[in-house]
């Protein structure tokens, strides 16, 4: 297998880098100058020995508000269970919350599902938004799949899941959902050292100084990670550097986040449950893949609050920049060509909201962002047969600048103390500027025809073009208070994504035009919450309908025709059995089918299942806390069977897990320890049917680490 040049930051160089900013914090934090106090985002913890469940605030809506007063669905995970987990892949926080599956790959690698399946395909990851602190990681028409690892969850204050329709807030791509990253909070100075099975080594740094206007804090981390499989192994670094400023009507958050990969990438074994095979399941088919990425967010929050006249108003300006790039070897299609792609982007988010009397509030704010977005695809072999040429040479080298303007509002009004209402509307239009840097056509890079009947290889590249799409979106909600204990709520939203430029202008197979049509979805959810002293429960369930899908017709061509139906119900509970024990639980039923006919070979999909989508899912938690500094949780995941085909004639079926988490503190030292599938089940992470063949990305076995911290 050939193997491709490669840019890689030598682990020498990025301990150096680490090394200066430490030592940059150590000085500041020798200076009382530069002293300062905390802006981050708020949440309230479960209070565990005071058998008492307290409510937890949430900032979705860009300004922090009570979970319990939302009409909606939002999942949380506290700051004290993702340190109590010490995740090494974001998939073992989230599958805490019912309705959402990050399905791993290698490495950092992963697919999302939130009440929807497992997204595959070129701009299929615009199908749910990710961002930190409100403000998305990436522009709107270039997501990425893997685009988490691009954040700091492994240090993170708290994650929000926001399951459902959010396009009022956050406009295109927030179609099935939101996952919010709180960025670090700083409490205490402490440095941590973990290892574990398969070479893994992490060490854990935060540092702050604070005084009572200003703060300064460091959050950093870097892994190495030699990968369970035969040369899969990854190196990451992360910081989060945030300077806080406060005075008594104005705060200011300014927050650089740095993030660095350089992972191997192990493929896909094939074959039917050949992941349960010991002898082939730590088999790398593909040791020349790997994937080089590197990502820089710089934003400056500006936050005021004014009461007067019986109104509270707050508001918040955030500018914002971002650059990221990233190098990989498509190892998972034949021709295994090298993509590089990069962005680099600005904007502006705002919101404002008035609070009057408690008895309404009303949001309203403008959004606007430019981006700048490269993409290249370079093959370094040959292969095809003479009418799918995937031709040595390069295939696309284009570029493409973007302008987004989104302005929105929303409404609640409570006409009696127990009824809140709630209506939105928000209207975005987003221009793309299209530049091909390549001779047009279905031609090699050098204008020659390809060997095929027709004379044109597979790969077409548009002519220059400007593209604009314009899209609504609304949402309407109740939500009625029936006792102290008991609500009720109801919502109806509709949200959109806008097309992905790797959708309209990486064409294939002489599709000279592409679809231009943003996909859209309607949703009604309702839903129960029950809070007590001792419990919190939410039961909720949901039918979505999506239109104008982007998918592939029989010619392979890139449509607007697609049409899908999405219905489930959703259960969580947390509840204090006694001032040692908590209990937590989550579950989800769900059907997610293609509703429009489309043959796959002779099978008609309509009514199918959709593939990658598993109808149960499930998670228990029992946690033993007898006091502050001692903690053990033992935890239970269980993923049901799915379809592996949109023909549904091959399935994966299914698996459960055991990890344990077991924490002690003496004195300013914290030991930790954890082990992830305890029973050394046999499971696949992931698993589809493609190209005539099973095909597994293998769970890990039994695996332990040890972790030390230090807090000063």
């Amino acid at each position: 297998m050939p193997h491709y040049p490669r840019i890689i930051v030598k682990m020498s160089h990025k301990k150096i880098w680490f090394c200066l900013l430490v030592l940059f914090i150590c000085h500041i934090n020798s200076n009382p100058a530069l002293a300062f106090g905390d802006t981050n985002f708020v949440a309230s913890k479960v209070s565990l020995n005071s058998m008492e469940i307290q409510s937890i605030v949430v900032t979705g809506r860009r300004l922090m508000e009570d979970q319990s007063k939302v009409i909606g669905n939002v999942g949380q995970i506290l700051e004290e269970e993702i340190d109590r987990i010490s995740h090494s892949h974001i998939s073992q926080v989230t599958a805490r919350v019912p309705g959402v599956w990050l399905s791993r790959g290698n490495g950092q690698e992963l697919l999302a599902s939130v009440r929807s399946p497992v997204f595959t395909g070129a701009g299929s990851c615009a199908e749910i938004l990710i961002t930190e602190d409100g403000l998305p990681i990436r522009p709107t028409g270039m997501c990425n799949v893997n685009q988490l690892f691009e954040v700091n969850t492994e240090q993170a204050f708290g994650l929000e899941i926001w399951r459902g329709p959010g396009t009022i807030f956050y406009g295109s791509n927030a179609m099935h959902g939101v996952i919010n990253t709180l960025s670090p909070k700083v409490e205490n100075n402490a440095i941590s050292t973990q290892i574990g099975s398969n070479d893994y080594q992490r060490i854990k740094i935060r540092l702050k100084n604070e005084d009572s206007l200003n703060s300064l804090q460091l959050a950093a981390n870097g892994v190495s990670d030699g990968g369970f499989k035969d040369n899969s192994g990854f190196d990451q670094q992360k910081i989060s550097i945030k300077h806080g400023w406060v005075n008594n009507r104005i705060s200011a958050t300014t927050h650089l986040s740095l993030v660095n990969l350089n992972q191997e990438t192990a493929g896909y074994i094939k074959g039917f449950d050949s992941y349960k095979d010991r002898l082939i399941r730590n088999v790398n088919p593909n040791p020349e893949a790997y994937r080089d990425a590197f990502a820089l967010r710089l934003s400056s929050r500006v936050s005021g609050e004014v009461v007067r006249n019986g109104s509270n108003e707050k508001w918040n300006i955030t500018p914002y920049l971002r650059k990221s790039s990233m190098t990989f070897l498509q190892h998972y299609l034949p021709g295994q060509a090298q993509e590089k792609n990069g962005q680099i982007s600005a904007g502006l988010q705002s919101a404002y909201r008035l609070n009057h009397d408690g008895a309404s509030k009303t949001w309203i704010g403008v959004d606007i962002e430019w981006a700048d977005m490269q993409v290249t695809e370079m093959q370094n072999n040959v292969l095809g047969t003479p009418d799918n040429v995937r031709f040595q040479g390069q295939h696309y080298d284009f570029e493409v600048d973007s302008f987004q303007l989104g302005i929105f509002s929303n409404s609640e009004w409570s006409p009696t103390p127990k009824l809140t209402l709630e209506g939105g509307l928000r209207f975005e239009s987003l221009r793309y500027d299209y530049q091909n840097k390549m001779i047009s056509g279905s031609t090699r890079d050098d204008g020659s025809l390809c060997a095929s009947q027709s004379g044109s290889c597979r790969y077409f590249r548009p002519e220059d073009q400007i593209d604009k799409t314009e899209n609504v979106s609304y949402q309407l909600g109740a939500l009625y208070e029936i006792n102290g204990n008991i609500e009720v709520f109801a919502r109806l939203s509709n949200a959109y994504r806008a097309p992905q430029i790797n959708e309209l202008y990486r064409l294939q197979k002489e599709q000279e035009t592409s679809i231009i049509k943003s996909e859209e979805i309607d949703s009604i959810e309702s839903g129960v919450r029950y809070q007590s002293n001792r419990l919190w429960s939410e039961f909720s369930l949901y039918t979505m309908s999506k239109n104008q899908v982007i998918v592939k017709d029989s010619a392979g061509f890139l449509v607007n025709d697609g049409q899908t139906e999405h219905q489930g119900i959703e259960w969580q509970t947390r509840l204090q059995v006694s001032d040692d024990w908590l209990l937590t639980t989550s579950a989800s039923w769900a059907k997610h089918k293609y509703s429009y006919a489309r043959l796959y070979g002779d099978v008609d999909i309509k009514g199918n299942d959709i593939d990658t989508a598993p109808r149960w899912q499930g998670s228990a938690h029992i946690l033993y806390e007898p006091s502050s500094r001692t903690s053990a949780e033992l935890e239970w995941l269980y993923l049901g069977k799915y379809f592996l085909d949109p023909q549904n004639l091959h399935q994966y079926a299914g698996h459960k897990v055991l990890n344990l988490h077991l924490q002690q503190t003496v004195n300013n030292w914290k030991f930790s320890a954890h082990v992830n599938n305890i029973t050394d089940e046999l499971i696949a992470d992931r698993a589809d049917y493609a190209f005539g063949s099973y095909r597994y990305f293998v769970g890990d076995g039994r695996n332990i680490s040890v972790e030390l911290k230090y807090t000063f």
